[in-house]
């Protein structure tokens, strides 16, 4: 084993006191000195650096408990900004979020995909644009994280197959070369898993079910995204349903997502999901009678997802949003009721609630990355 140097001891004192900051949010020197039993001397040097890096701040005191007031040390929530963009056939998403994957601004920009630099060349300029709104240092962002409707390589460079952009072409570095920060891609079911994990850090086992426009989903097995040996992982979309049955956008019949998605519940109307749920718990007996269609079918898809994987199944997406802990109940009692052999216990949870799960996701992946390295 190899022997910790004075110096190779300091990085980790730093290291480990911006991680206990972090995960506090709030804590004072005496705090830190006693949970890492490390000298208020030592402390106290570590604070000062972190300080003049401008990734801690001093806010504020503690209550007195008899002396001193104690200062209060929190993380610089804009230390470090990282951008997300979720790209698909029609729009794009940008998405600002902070050291705590708090969004601090978002966007949508009528775009529709091509694979064309003069494409890619707009990308850069709505993407060094939002990068401008956001009024800081360039020095602070990190890098895009881009997600898109597509199968990537293995590498993460370019894109394998997508039907829904229509295209197969497009690489990372066509994005990239007009973007004025680093760059990264990421299938958008992928983003979205991430993003799940990010907000919810308890999970080791669980099956992601992306309820959007277009259905999407990803494996999580021990607390890793399960991507597959040719990066396919998490295609439950395209699993058979009902052999022979409605025809699928991937040229098959039968397919999940034909029975799943949005687009079964907002036929063409892409983006009209709040107004299907407003309609839904008003009482609307047509929408009414689609809702119910919806879910019987996606109870029998969990069953046979449960019966494989015997995990937890997280709905998410623009769907899993409007949907309430009585919605998932109901969904439970469905399963258990054409399943003898589902889960006792309660398996289906409603996951991190944010139309931008995808991009959020896809810009967590820098702020993942730089806690690692800290």
């Amino acid at each position: 084993m190899e022997k910790m140097t004075s110096g190779m001891m300091g990085d980790f004192n730093r290291r480990q006191i911006y991680h206990l900051i972090y995960q506090r949010q709030r804590i004072s020197r005496i705090g830190i000195a006693n949970e890492l039993r490390l000298s208020l001397p030592t402390v106290n040097q570590k604070l000062k650096a972190l300080e003049e890096e401008k990734l801690i701040e001093r806010n504020g005191f503690f209550e007195s408990t008899g002396g001193r007031k104690s200062i209060v040390y929190s993380c610089v929530t804009n230390a470090r900004v990282a951008v997300g963009a979720h790209i698909t056939v029609h729009y794009i998403r940008l998405v600002a979020v902070d050291m705590y994957g708090k969004i601090l601004r978002r966007v949508q920009i009528d775009e529709d995909y091509e694979h064309a630099e003069d494409y890619y060349r707009r990308f850069g300029e709505h993407v060094n644009a939002f990068i401008k709104t956001l009024n800081m240092s360039t020095k602070k962002i990190m890098g895009v994280g881009i997600a898109l409707v597509a199968l990537l390589s293995k590498d993460r460079q370019s894109v394998a197959k997508s039907v829904l952009l229509g295209s197969s072409e497009g690489t990372l570095a066509d994005f990239g070369r007009w973007v004025d920060v680093p760059c990264q891609m990421f299938h958008d079911s992928e983003a979205a898993a991430m993003a799940e994990m990010w907000f919810s850090p308890g999970i080791t086992d669980a099956m992601y079910l992306g309820l959007n426009y277009h259905l999407n989903g990803m494996l999580i097995l021990n607390g890793k995204i399960h991507v597959g040996k040719e990066y396919t992982g998490g295609l439950v979309e395209h699993m058979t349903l009902h052999p022979g049955g409605a025809l699928c956008y991937c040229g098959k019949r039968g397919c999940f997502t034909t029975y799943c998605s949005g687009r079964v519940l907002f036929e063409d109307k892409e983006g009209a999901c709040q107004e299907f749920f407003v309609r839904l718990r008003g009482g609307d007996r047509e929408i009414g009678d689609k809702w119910s269609e919806f879910m019987e079918q996606l109870a029998i898809a969990i069953g046979s997802l449960s019966a494989v994987l015997d995990c937890d199944i997280i709905l998410g997406g623009q769907i899993g949003a409007f949907m309430t802990q009585e919605d998932v109940s109901s969904l439970q009692r469905m399963v258990r009721e054409q399943f003898q052999y589902a889960p006792s216990t309660d398996f289906i949870c409603l996951g991190y609630k944010d139309e931008d799960v995808c991009a959020c996701g896809a810009a967590l992946a820098y702020i993942s990355e730089f806690m690692e390295e800290m």
